[in-house]
């Protein structure tokens, strides 16, 4: 692949809000963040979701706190999901070693 992927910002996030509410293109407010498209259509896809709770259009600050939860809740799981992992990091810990350390 060879690009550096960052994961959008609050501040980033507000803008495509902005730009999304003034009719823009997902092309053009790829543009202005300096953005593939693709990663604004998939942001607004997954966080403009309505739900029971939330029937509004995109908001920037309510797609950041649902991003930064399902990071938290993937990361718990990550040795549940990858027993060669879970077994590096039971051995390193049967040898001694702190979680710092792995």
């Amino acid at each position: 692949m060879g690009q550096n992927y960052q994961q959008l910002g609050l501040r980033e996030r507000i803008e495509i809000e902005i730009w999304h509410r003034r009719g823009c293109s997902t092309q053009a407010i790829a543009r202005h963040l300096g953005r593939s498209p693709s990663t604004i259509s998939r942001e607004l896809r997954r966080n403009a979701k309505r739900t029971k709770q939330w029937r509004g259009p995109y908001d920037g600050e309510r797609a950041h706190g649902l991003a930064r939860r399902r990071r938290w809740r993937d990361a718990r799981f990550k040795l549940a999901r990858r027993p060669n992992l879970r077994d590096l990091v039971r051995d390193q810990l049967a040898m001694g070693r702190s979680p710092e350390q792995i």
